[in-house]
């Protein structure tokens, strides 16, 4: 086949590659020898890294829902209680006591919060 006849050949054969590939240093070749200080730049592969960030979601609860409190060592939650804020990088929630309008004091983790069943 004819560089004519070839559909892909170069549009402008006129612009080469082939001064960038010299002027390009290569590695070394790595030695066939065992050494115990091997000169050079190295890194690893991974599967997973230790700082992978999480895929974004939802938070769980929404700003202006009533909740209830899960409390350590209690039975039944306390409450109820209204969510005034969330934290969404931290899962947190600020919240407020529907009787009084108290705000409680910390952030509470979205693992301790409830809603009623239907």
């Amino acid at each position: 086949m004819s560089e004519l006849d070839n559909p892909r050949r170069r549009t402008r054969p006129e612009d080469s590659s082939e001064d960038e590939e010299a002027n390009n240093t290569l590695l070394p070749t790595p030695q066939t020898g065992f050494s115990e200080n091997a000169k050079g730049r190295y890194r690893s592969r991974v599967d997973q890294y230790g700082t992978k960030a999480d895929w974004p979601r939802e938070p769980l609860y929404q700003v202006g829902e009533t909740v209830y409190l899960q409390i350590a060592g209690r039975q039944q939650p306390a409450g109820p209680y209204v969510i005034v804020s969330n934290d969404f990088e931290n899962a947190t929630y600020q919240l407020q006591r529907l009787d009084n309008g108290q705000r409680h004091p910390v952030a509470v983790p979205e693992t301790s919060l409830r809603v009623p069943s239907s």
